[in-house]
């Protein structure tokens, strides 16, 4: 039966068929849960089946957000298409579908970094670049950036380029210039996420000039806080409406009429204010109109509504905040002071500008010059391949991107909303504009740090019309994920906070979330049901709220509470057997791996989580995304390798022998301390012999043989001393989440390999890269020691979560503050919003806030919100059947019955009338849990609880969408909670039988297990053969074959030792014999005979296997070579060239030379120029056999090829063959997958010609022909199978007989 897709699913699958258009771009907007993966496969799949449409899948380029699921999306349509090949019984189409599948290991389904790469790699003879260029890992790249910036500003300093000293003295402190170096780094890298960096940042410089030639009020930065202003001036007029008619209503709060007159008196002054000045005077006295207080006693109060009096002090309140805010407004700056600022700020942002792009240049270069590039490089040089020149402030397409453009009949990106601006511009200069297929959900746009650009989504969801339009949109709204009461109550939440203002998207039935799973029959032990929101009060064990609310959220006693919380709530439920369903609707009892928590960050919390779980019994696992270098463990061995390098540091040194490695306690480490005044590594010798510490003077041993093997040997030497010679890794792998902290330790090792592995050395070195990295903030994700089949409880972040689903989520820590402290840097960059710079006064060296500093704050800080909420709606789309959020409050009412900001926001929102909030009260929230109770204090039953709280007695909004969903909120006693001390439920008998390796009870067992303990595998010989081969594995084995027969004497043996002091190699004259180069005669015609013997003895020893004569060839000689100096890619310790070697240089030749009709001398010219255009290094074509060459484009076989219409080189394949015909051991029927790469093909009266060439030393074709028979059959069924057209004949072509030889 097959997949029943929705209207709006088929309409993504088939289009533009259900259009009138022959060609449509498409966006598909996608909400959680709604199935774009299997959208996405099934469009490719049924484009490819299209007989009126053919479309190879090798003319689809899809681009995927990580190499993980570019891999599942290949799979996916490898399964798709061998099922679809499966359900029809159509010839023509089995066939086409048969040849799609054996294409699929070709197609473009990649990053598009691997995209990048492979462009590159196709025309980089076209780019000024090296073409042995490898991608460098990032310590290289780190600490190479360290060193061209490092020369950048010494050289700066010295010839006093960029203002280099004014910038020092503004970004830098008294000890060093790294916070200069951070802003650089800062600034380089958002650019380099632009396509034209270069030209964005001298862009970004322009408002600046301009601003100090007009007024303020004209530029950028001041129309932008006039508009600002004037709109908070509407709200209080806004508000000032409604409250005269409060005061109209005879049970008005008549009393206050004077507040009234006075908050209207204030605006009148604002509304006048015509110039900029004008408004500073305006703003500077509107504290003489919030003077009076909201004052009415019990008596008073008796005579006015109550309900309307709430309203109108809520009202006035929030008039009275807006009013005394502008009295710090940027108008009470005088235009001309602003002015100055500007004239100030330029030269500092223009240096800072400048020498940012001479780093951008120097990195280039000095890239350029070590072959080595970074992911940034791939796209950019990729983007200078695409981009025609001179075209880059309006990018148009290149030869090569048209080139491109017409191979690729359709471009479809996955997580569209998840690109930047480079890979837009790529994407749009290879593909038309009515190919393209974006797939995404800009809800769920939550990578901003990775510079992502959620705009370039929103722009097109804004812009694409309906059927018939060119661009075209279509919403996937149906969510098959989670049950319809927490989409319900999902959308509640989004329809009242997502708004155009506050979120850059408004939230409408459009964007809401649509079930398409529906619970029936569900038992009455299903975990499903409210959305819970679960509240502890702390107020009784902390300061009051109006003291505290700076702190909420990060309070590590609370949030101990909130864990105990939540482990209590996992046992009840796992206790309680709950059940869940499964994706095929049947439920199960549940498991451990159906919890999860979320949490914003994980950082000070989730290895405590884990601990405390575990000793509660639950077993429990935590992956960080950061956090790594401050894990304990890895603490401790930074610390060690510090002092390894240095012992003279105290703080690390104490670290260290506090720790278990040596174990002093607090007592003795205060002994040593006191034992002198040097420094503790001075007096450990002398205290340690006083004291006969047998502890400290095992450690001075350790630590005088390591502090030797730093100098003597890496850094990796050094590590694994450490992890033997102290068992640290089993030390730390016994330590609470130990599986984590080993993996830890293992991957500093791997961190260390890879650190030496490009070139660098040294302990000191590896100890500042290290430094580099935490300052830098590139931290490394913690170590990955859990898979989905494990049965543990999950604890992550929300970002670690997208695109998974569990059946229960624990959403934790709701209450933490959002991370802003990013918008207190001195230097705020955004794309559109550009660069704003604090203003600073050197005498004193105090920075201040500016308008331009202001603007970009203010986008910004509106873009870090929107986003939050981004992430706030994937986190409450990841469960599927129960969704609980948790958190901590410190009361809504103070201690003398005075609301709390919480309680002032559930006193604001219940009154609010209509469905979105005001922007100024969303925006001014600064945790989730604010966002979640703005929107459920507006729900009939579940906001009782917090209406009640305030003891609000207003009116309440409930008229909402999705108004029925089921929502609950409880608040509880937080001083019951935060005992952590769990025993485990293991009696003290059991636990001493277990660890003196008892059996625990003497149950006899089924013989059904003993059965299934004692299985033996039948098919053993199978587990130790892949069943995937390829073509080389397929060849040793047919050599393995001839080992076992005698007929030959060894695998791969070297045919030559070469000096790489020769310029040429040996003549085609002795191709196949072993060479003696005489070196000698290079420059002399005396040979030393010691010399002569010594070679010929060792090549002797390496043709003696194959009793090939030996002779020597002089430099006279070496012209019209085969073989010669060795390339760098070839190059190892003993300089040897092998057979294999040499013969893919030869099928490198065959595949790029042109097919034509040669002489020696033309053939020569070609092989030159390929050298010419990177094809081949000057060393390589050095190793090429011009003769062989020639020999072949002369003979019959060749001619046959040059005169061909139809040809394929280089023709990639996959198939299904029979295990035996390679390995006998195997079961009959068992198959292998086979891929290849066929060397030639050419079509001859409508059949094939299949060529494969060859390098090997043979005597006879014959050898060749028994070598590789079976070889050549599997290509020759490859080829017919891929092309549906029959093999008339195969040649294996040799180079060293040169000769074609038929196989039969």
């Amino acid at each position: 039966m097959g997949v029943k897709w929705t209207p709006e699913q088929e309409s993504a699958i088939i289009a533009p068929k259900d259009s009138s258009l022959d060609n449509q771009t498409l966006l598909v907007a996608a909400a959680a849960g709604s199935g774009k993966t299997a959208v996405l496969v099934e469009r490719i799949i049924t484009r490819l089946k299209d007989m009126d449409n053919p479309l190879s899948v090798q003319e689809l380029m899809v681009v995927t957000f990580t190499k993980a699921a570019a891999q599942e999306m290949s799979a996916r349509i490898g399964l798709a298409l061998a099922k679809a090949m499966e359900s029809t019984e159509d010839a023509a189409m089995q066939e086409r579908l048969e040849r799609q599948l054996n294409l699929l290991p070709s197609a473009h389904i990649s990053t598009l970094h691997s995209f990048c790469q492979w462009v590159i790699r196709s025309y980089f003879y076209k780019l000024d670049i090296n073409p042995t260029a490898r991608i460098g890992n990032e310590a290289e790249m780190a600490l190479l950036q360290q060193e061209v910036l490092a020369d950048l500003l010494t050289k700066s300093y010295e010839e006093g380029l960029y203002n280099i000293y004014e910038l020092a003295d503004f970004f830098s402190d008294d000890k060093s210039d790294a916070g200069l170096t951070a802003k650089i780094m800062s600034l380089y890298n958002y650019a380099m996420s632009l396509a034209n960096p270069d030209g964005w940042l001298r862009k970004a410089l322009e408002p600046y000039k301009e601003a100090m030639s007009i007024n303020p009020s004209e530029t950028l930065w001041g129309q932008y806080m006039w508009d600002n202003h004037v709109a908070v001036i509407d709200r209080i007029r806004e508000r000032l409406e409604r409250m005269e008619q409060i005061l109209l209503d005879p049970v008005g709060p008549h009393k206050w009429q004077n507040i009234y007159d006075n908050q209207l008196a204030a605006l009148g002054m604002l509304s006048s204010a015509q110039t900029w000045d004008d408004m500073g005077e305006a703003c500077k006295h509107t504290d003489t109109f919030i003077k009076d207080q909201f004052r009415m006693g019990s008596k008073e109060a008796q005579a006015f509504d109550p309900i309307l009096v709430a309203e109108f002090k809520s009202l006035g309140s929030q008039n009275k905040d807006d009013l005394k805010a502008m009295q710090a407004a940027v108008f009470t700056v005088p235009e001309a002071t602003l002015q100055d600022q500007f004239k100030a700020q330029y030269p500092i942002i223009e240096g800072l500008v400048e020498l940012t792009i001479a780093f951008h240049k120097a990195y280039r270069d000095m890239k350029q010059e070590q072959g080595i590039m970074d992911f940034s490089d791939l796209e950019h040089l990729c983007l200078a391949l695409l981009v025609e020149p001179g075209t880059e402030d309006d990018p148009q397409p290149s030869d090569v991107a048209k080139e491109l453009q017409d191979t690729f009949k359709e471009i479809m990106v996955d997580e569209y909303q998840d690109t930047n601006g480079v890979q837009e511009t790529i994407i749009n200069l290879i593909s038309r504009i009515d190919n393209r297929f974006y797939v995404g959900d800009v809800k769920q746009a939550i990578y901003s740090f990775r510079m992502a650009d959620s705009s370039l989504f929103m722009e097109k969801y804004n812009t694409y019309g309906d059927t018939d339009a060119v661009e075209r949109r279509i919403d996937l709204a149906k969510n098959f994920r989670s049950h319809e009461n927490i989409l319900a109550a999902t959308n509640f939440l989004f329809y009242q906070i997502m708004t155009k203002e506050a979120a850059e998207l408004n939230y409408t039935e459009a964007e809401s979330l649509i079930p398409g799973r529906i619970v029936e029959d569900a038992p009455e032990d299903w975990v499903g049901g409210d959305v819970e929101l679960q509240l502890l009060d702390v107020s009784k064990d902390t300061l009051s709220a109006s003291e505290s609310d700076e702190d909420e959220g990060d309070d590590p006693e609370n949030n101990e509470r909130e864990l105990d919380f939540i482990i209590q709530r996992i046992k009840e439920i796992h206790a309680a057997k709950k059940k869940v369903q499964n994706p095929d609707g049947t439920f199960r009892q549940i498991e451990w791996r159906d919890f999860a928590i979320l949490r914003r960050t994980l950082a000070g919390w989730g290895t405590r989580a884990v601990e405390a779980m575990r000793q509660a019994g639950i077993p429990a696992v935590v992956n960080e995304r950061d956090g790594y270098f401050e894990a304990q463990e890895i603490q401790l061995l930074l610390a060690l390798l510090s002092i390894i390098d240095n012992p003279e540091q105290d703080l690390p040194m104490a670290a260290v022998l506090h720790s278990g490695l040596v174990g002093l306690d607090a007592n003795e480490l205060g002994a040593l301390r006191l034992s002198g005044e040097d420094s503790l590594w001075s007096l450990m010798p002398a205290y340690a012999e006083e004291a006969q510490d047998e502890r400290l003077l095992a450690f001075i041993g350790h630590m005088e043989r390591w502090r030797t093997l730093s100098r003597r040997h890496g850094v990796t030497d050094l590590l694994w001393d450490i992890y033997e010679s102290q068992d640290y890794v089993n030390y730390v792998g016994a330590m609470p989440n130990g599986l984590v902290r080993r993996a830890n330790v293992l991957a500093l090792y791997d961190r260390a390999k890879g650190y030496e592995a490009s070139g660098f050395r040294g302990l000191f070195r590896f100890l500042r890269f290290v430094e580099s990295l935490r300052d830098s903030n590139q931290d490394m994700p913690l170590a990955n020691v859990v898979s989905e089949a494990d049965n543990v409880v999950r604890l992550m972040t929300i970002h670690k979560s997208k695109g998974l689903e569990f059946p229960v989520v624990f959403l934790s820590g709701v209450q933490k503050r959002f991370n802003m402290i990013d918008l207190r840097s001195e230097l705020l960059i955004d794309k559109n919003a550009g660069l704003g710079l604090k203003g600073y006064f050197p005498d004193i060296r105090v920075s201040f806030p500016t308008m331009p500093w202001f603007y970009v704050k203010d986008v910004k800080e509106a873009a870090l919100k929107a986003e939050e909420q981004r992430i706030l709606y994937v986190a409450l789309t990841r469960a599927r059947d129960k969704l609980f959020l948790t958190g901590f409050v410190k009361g809504f009412k103070n201690s003398a019955g005075k609301l709390s900001s919480l309680g002032e926001l559930i006193n604001n929102v219940a009154a609010v009338e209509g469905q979105q909030l005001p922007t100024d009260i969303i925006t001014q929230a600064n945790t989730y849990l604010e966002w979640l109770i703005m929107g459920f204090t507006r729900h009939l039953d579940g906001g009782n609880p917090l209406r009640v709280a305030i003891e609000y007695e207003g009116p309440t909004y409930f008229d909402l969408p999705d108004k029925k969903c089921r929502i609950k909120v409880e608040i509880h006693d937080g001083s019951l909670y935060g005992d952590l001390d769990y025993k485990a439920d293991i009696d003290e008998t059991t636990i001493n039988k277990v660890r003196e390796l008892q059996a625990v009870n003497s149950v006899e067992l089924p013989q059904e297990i003993i059965d299934r303990f004692n299985y033996s595998y039948p098919y053993s010989d199978a587990t130790r053969r892949t069943a995937k081969i390829s073509v080389s594995e397929l060849k040793r084995r047919f050599q393995e074959r001839e080992l076992e027969a005698g007929t030959i004497d060894t695998l791969n043996e070297p045919i030559v030792t070469v000096d790489t002091g020769a310029k040429r190699a040996v003549s085609d004259a002795i191709l196949g014999q072993a060479i003696k180069l005489d070196v000698c005669n290079l420059d002399s015609d005396a040979t030393s005979n010691a010399d002569s013997n010594d070679t010929s003895k060792a090549n002797s020893d390496v043709t003696s296997n194959t009793a090939v004569p030996t002779i020597t060839v002089s430099a006279d000689d070496l012209a019209n070579s085969v073989f010669g100096r060795k390339p760098q890619a070839l190059q190892s310790e003993e300089d040897v060239l092998t057979g294999a070697q040499w013969g893919t240089l030869m099928h490198e030749a065959m595949q790029w030379l042109p097919l034509a009709q040669y002489t020696q001398a033309s053939l020569t010219k070609e092989l030159d120029a390929l050298v010419m255009k990177g094809t081949f290094t000057e060393e390589e074509r050095n190793l090429l056999s011009d003769t062989s060459l020639y020999k072949f484009f002369s003979s019959d076989l060749g001619k046959r090829l040059i005169d061909a219409k139809r040809i394929e080189r280089e023709l990639p394949f996959s198939m299904l063959f029979e295990g035996k015909r390679v390995y006998d051991t195997l079961e009959d029927g068992e198959n292998l997958f086979l891929q290849g790469i066929i060397d030639t093909a050419f079509e001859e009266d409508g059949e094939w010609v299949l060529v494969d060439y060859k390098t090997d030393r043979v005597k006879s074709g014959e050898d060749l022909i028994e070598r590789y028979k079976i070889q050549m059959d599997l290509y020759k069924e490859a080829l017919q199978r891929l092309t549906r057209m029959p093999v008339k004949a195969c040649y294996i072509y040799s180079f060293r007989l040169h000769d074609a030889i038929i196989i039969d």
